[in-house]
């Protein structure tokens, strides 16, 4: 079933969205894109230079474990990927590390999950933009559903624990944290 989505998605293609979709890929890399984003809404929100510089800190080192431990996953499974399995997927660009699980969607959900704790508003736009990221991975011809999936299942415990972690470290503080009650 995943080889037959994954290939219909990228039989199915609509040719003005091929460089939306590749450019989502290029935004992320190592969770680019929330980086960008938490420096937004840090500023946005008025939280001053130093408040928006520990969020962006939280979610730049978030991202990052979370596409950490989606590699050490990959150097475990192996899995070749869909455009190597399935001769009738083209590519939009070539990757050449294991397929399973999909690194982008682990740094996307796991930003998301940073951000949408520390403005809750915007959640649904959040993870609105990582189910797309996620959803470019298989359009573009390097991930399988499945490998989607798990990434963000890696990103959503990632960025949860990493939220968990700034709790815990600033009830012991007395404080707010890095990432809560920012919007205060």
């Amino acid at each position: 079933m995943d080889g037959r989505i994954a290939v219909w998605v990228t039989t199915h293609r609509v040719g003005s969205l091929n460089d939306v979709f590749v450019g989502l890929g290029t935004v992320e890399r190592l969770g680019l894109v929330w980086v960008l984003a938490s420096l937004a809404i840090g500023l946005a929100l008025g939280l001053g230079l130093r408040r928006t510089a520990l969020l962006a800190l939280a979610v730049g080192l978030t991202t990052f474990a979370a596409d950490s431990a989606a590699f050490a996953i990959k150097d475990l499974t192996n899995r070749a990927r869909p455009f190597e399995a399935h001769p009738q997927i083209h590519p939009l660009y070539v990757v050449h590390s294991s397929s399973f699980p999909a690194g982008h969607a682990a740094t996307a959900f796991a930003g998301a999950v940073v951000l949408a704790f520390v403005v809750p508003r915007v959640a649904p736009v959040l993870f609105g933009v990582a189910a797309l990221i996620g959803f470019s991975r298989v359009y573009v011809g390097v991930h399988y559903p499945s490998d989607v999936l798990a990434g963000a299942v890696i990103g959503v415990v990632v960025g949860g624990v990493s939220v968990a972690l700034q709790r815990f470290v600033a009830e012991r503080a007395g404080t707010s944290g890095l990432v809560l009650n920012m919007s205060e």
